[in-house]
């Protein structure tokens, strides 16, 4: 090993191939606690601070996914419907979460008023959570699924 010259800093962990991830982890954090200790007191002040700036920015970050998190929900909707909804928002250069927004909210108003039923859509469930299944004729994916349904054989005869 090469003699320490005069001024020179040697780090108190030498550089090893870590055994694993979570060991690179700790040498990390060790080498990263030395440097600091090499920080005049200023500097370890603004380095304090800065932390907790990005500390609070992270915090009030989650806070907000949480806050945004009550109004999301997760649905599957057909490719095709997809590509339309994809196809208005650019037209009318707004997200396609607005658009489906919008568009809900105009429906569920007519629905209400009775202007638009189920009748005739909905389809017997093999789920226990739901009696029905509500498929648009639009849907054809969910029709071929229940069209295959019903055409292939099940119980002892099959």
């Amino acid at each position: 090993m090469a003699e320490k010259q005069k001024g020179q800093y040697i780090p108190a962990i030498r550089p090893i191939e870590p055994a694993d991830e979570r060991v690179a982890e700790i040498l990390e954090d060790r080498q990263q606690h030395f440097d600091e200790l090499r920080l005049t007191p200023p500097e370890r002040k603004r380095l304090l601070e800065t932390r907790q700036k990005k500390e609070m920015r992270k915090k009030k970050e989650k806070e907000k996914a949480e806050e945004r998190e009550k109004n999301r929900i997760t649905t599957y909707l057909p490719t095709n419907l997809i590509k339309a909804i994809k196809t208005i928002a650019s037209q009318e250069n707004v997200s396609m979460a607005q658009v489906i927004t919008f568009f809900l909210f105009e429906v569920v108003e007519r629905y209400e008023r009775k202007e638009i039923t189920f009748w005739g859509q909905k389809n017997p469930s093999d789920s226990p959570r739901y009696e029905w299944n509500l498929i648009h004729p639009k849907d054809t994916e969910r029709l071929e699924k229940i069209q295959s349904r019903k055409t292939k054989k099940t119980g002892w005869g099959a």
